[in-house]
């Protein structure tokens, strides 16, 4: 049976919390005990580990009455969310360059 799309998104999602778990919970432990952590790191859990927009994304396609109106809602980085979590499930080729660029004031530089 093949999955609807709402799912193989709830599913990248799953992927990509898989992928960050084990850094991340480190990383958190570590700043629980009050034991600093490098710019990368911090940069890294502000970022890359962050995946609240993706949630975020999900839960407006979960709220609308059907999927591609909930996608019309969608702003233009909600809409690459959602490419990136269809990739990690799997769904869409991967596309070299993808990732999400960003500017981080703790390090100054792209993570």
């Amino acid at each position: 049976m093949a999955l609807t799309l709402l799912e193989v998104l709830k599913k990248g999602l799953k992927v990509l919390k898989n992928q960050v778990k084990t850094r991340k919970e480190t990383l958190q432990a570590q700043l629980a005990a009050r034991k600093s952590i490098s710019s990368q790191d911090e940069c890294w859990l502000d970022h890359d580990a962050n995946l609240v927009d993706e949630q975020q994304a999900l839960d407006i396609l979960e709220d609308s009455s059907d999927y591609e109106k909930g996608f019309e809602r969608l702003d233009e980085a909600q809409r690459g969310i959602v490419k990136k979590l269809r990739e990690a499930a799997g769904d869409l080729s991967k596309v070299v360059g993808s990732k999400r660029k960003h500017m981080c004031d703790s390090c100054n530089a792209c993570c």
